[in-house]
């Protein structure tokens, strides 16, 4: 189940070209720093996984920033 959601790139923890390693570090991520919880979404460049705080999500971009990510999983 895929949604589409804006994020700022700028506010990513981390940009990562494989999947299951953006998964890997984002549990790590979590456990090591206490986090809330955290999605791992698809970038607009549809080249790179960015790992970000749930509560960053926008459902309308409200900064020029703002891009569109596909959420792939939530941690």
């Amino acid at each position: 189940m895929e949604t589409r959601i804006f994020f700022n790139p700028g506010d990513s923890i981390a940009n990562i070209h494989d999947y299951n390693e953006a998964v890997r570090k984002g549990q790590i991520f979590k456990r090591e720093r206490q986090a809330d919880d955290l999605v791992i979404a698809k970038g607009p460049d549809d080249e790179e996984y960015a790992i970000f705080y749930a509560k960053d999500a926008q459902t309308k971009p409200k900064a020029m920033e703002a891009k569109p990510y596909d959420i792939k999983n939530r941690l």
